[in-house]
């Protein structure tokens, strides 16, 4: 890449993020998240407080009492940010929708859009640009909640993270990013392609409600596992053999239902983050090289809708209209 189209790229990134943090909707959306994300680590974190001294006072009392073996804490921090997860995963989609929207929106009544493609900027180019506008603008968003999720795991559950535990958090709050800037390129893209733009706004919310609530919540009522609270063949105290050997008599169903499951990027980000936080007791205690290898389907799933969403991005720019040199029509 020569330096004229970096510089080109990178003008276009600094326009589109100034724009957008020159608006007052990008502050109050922060704050939405912010105050979601605070009352959700609040609430565990009472809790895990109080279950937290309780072990202490075991510990202290079987120490006294000379016992040499003590079982190690089943607490984990991280699980706290469950809900902050979750919010991320459903509010988060609708902001960076909204942002995306807003975007287009801002971009087509002030007519800068045509301007700017009746420059020597190719669609390449512009869905760079926009694209690395957008990444940083939602990194400010995830940053901002980020901060204050682990500063009141510290302050209210009186517990702070240690080196581990920060890179699997930014590990998740990475994939944050990359789950919200998909659906900030939905917005963009619906909004684009829509002769009227609350048009495009109503489409990709309707692509979210299926993404994100539809899809998943199928994939969960379709799974035996998850009939029974703790897992039905946890209740029948089923060994992994066993529950793998009864499952081969539902093959097709299986596939169904995962395939069901495999359309929802929600689902392959929310599984990937549950891991990176310990929200799954069954991944707690992994080396973070475990982890990712389990995952790694996840991570190749966001990967082919990242790209997916970038292609299709690249594609509505370039079919914008330009304006000719001199003057807009």
């Amino acid at each position: 890449m020569n330096s004229e189209r970096r510089t080109r790229i990178m003008a276009l990134a600094r326009h589109e993020y100034r724009a957008a943090v020159r608006s007052r909707a990008l502050v109050a959306l922060l704050a939405v998240l912010v105050v979601a994300t605070i009352a959700s680590v609040y609430i565990g974190a009472v809790d895990y407080r109080s279950q937290l001294a309780d072990y202490q006072a075991y510990r202290d009392a079987a120490q006294a009492g000379g016992i040499q073996q003590i079982a190690p804490s089943p607490l984990a921090l991280l699980s706290l940010l469950r809900g902050a997860m979750e919010y991320l995963e459903i509010i988060g989609a609708v902001i960076a929708i909204t942002l995306g929207y807003l975007s287009v929106a801002r971009e087509r009544s002030n007519r800068t859009l045509p301007l700017i493609r009746s420059r020597p900027v190719s669609a390449g180019e512009l869905a760079v640009g926009s694209l690395l506008g957008a990444i940083a603008l939602l990194s400010t968003l995830v940053l901002g909640t980020a901060v204050v999720a682990v500063v009141g795991l510290g302050l209210i559950g009186h517990d702070w993270v240690n080196g581990a535990q920060i890179v699997k958090l930014l590990l998740a709050y990475g994939a944050s990013i990359i789950y919200m800037t998909v659906f900030y390129c939905l917005g963009a893209i619906a909004t684009a392609r829509s002769r009227v733009a609350a048009n495009g706004l109503m489409i990709a919310l309707g692509i979210w409600l299926v993404v994100v609530l539809i899809l998943p919540q199928i994939g969960d009522t379709l799974d035996a596992d998850n009939q029974v609270p703790g897992g039905l063949f946890s209740s029948l105290a089923l060994s992994k053999p066993q529950e793998d050997q009864i499952l081969t008599h539902f093959t097709t169903y299986e596939s169904v239902r995962t395939a069901i499951e495999a359309t929802s990027f929600s689902k392959h980000y929310e599984r990937f983050v549950f891991a990176m936080t310990d929200v799954k007791e069954k991944y707690r205690g992994l080396s973070l090289s475990q982890l990712l290898s389990i995952k790694r389907i996840e991570i190749e799933w966001m990967f082919v809708w990242s790209l997916g969403i970038a292609t299709l991005l690249w594609r509505t720019f370039r079919r914008q209209p330009t304006v000719p040199q001199g003057g807009q029509s």
